[in-house]
């Protein structure tokens, strides 16, 4: 009976031993991979932002056009002021995409390109609006022919495009990862879930061994002295 009583208590320690190391090894690799899925959905997050705000770039920059073009048109100074306010935005657009882009050097020089051609593309406009208010609309026109032959807004298209196309490749391999950690993550918490349901099954058995064996060595005791006093009559 004590050598049952104690392999009983020694399997339950070595039961609860094997179980919190094992409880804490899910554990830590759960924390690491939900840190990679946080890491990798931060990056996606980071180029979604970043095609977000080429798309409002462009937006803008025609919106600018469209003003600019109102205004040659027309002559009325009401379209300066959107005009104006159009170009003020392009400046803060670059900007927040240069400062979304910093951890990568391609796209970084890809900006600083975008932005030299933005800044050209800014100037034309200004020269024909000039032009268009100094000497008249047919001088304004010529501006405006010599100005596309330039062909500064295609190149700001092309620019813009090579920046999409490297987001959309880094936005598709972070969203890939993201599933993936998100995945092994959820695994790691089913796993350690089934592993606790075993440890604490484990544990019952043995604390129901234990407790058998000491029942047992209870009734052999008191079984004793009756034995005794009976041998004694």
């Amino acid at each position: 009976m004590l050598l049952r009583r104690m392999c009983a208590g020694k399997g339950l320690l070595i039961a609860l031993v094997v179980g919190f190391i094992a409880v804490e090894s899910i554990v830590a690799a759960g924390f690491l991979s939900l840190l990679h899925f946080k890491s990798s959905n931060h990056w996606a997050t980071k180029s979604e932002q970043v095609l977000l705000e080429l798309e409002r770039m462009m937006g803008t920059m025609a919106g600018a056009e469209t003003s600019q073009r109102g205004y040659l048109i027309t002559g009325a100074d009401d379209y300066l002021t959107p005009y104006r306010e159009a170009v003020d935005t392009l400046d803060s657009r670059i900007r927040r995409i240069g400062s979304l882009t910093r951890d990568n050097g391609i796209q970084q020089d890809r900006v600083a390109y975008l932005a030299t051609q933005i800044e050209q593309r800014s100037e034309e406009l200004d020269q024909a609006i000039v032009t268009r208010r100094v000497k008249g609309l047919p001088f304004a026109k010529s501006v405006v022919t010599v100005n596309q032959q330039n062909r500064t807004m295609d190149t700001i298209q092309d620019i813009t495009a090579q920046i999409r196309e490297e987001e959309t490749r880094i936005l598709a391999r972070h969203r890939s990862d993201s599933d993936a950690w998100a995945f092994t993550t959820g695994s790691f918490a089913a796993v350690f879930f089934l592993l606790n349901a075993v440890v604490f099954t484990l544990c019952g058995v043995m604390m129901k061994m234990a407790l058998t064996s000491q029942e047992q060595a209870e009734r052999l005791l008191h079984a004793l002295p009756r034995s005794s006093s009976q041998a004694t009559l």
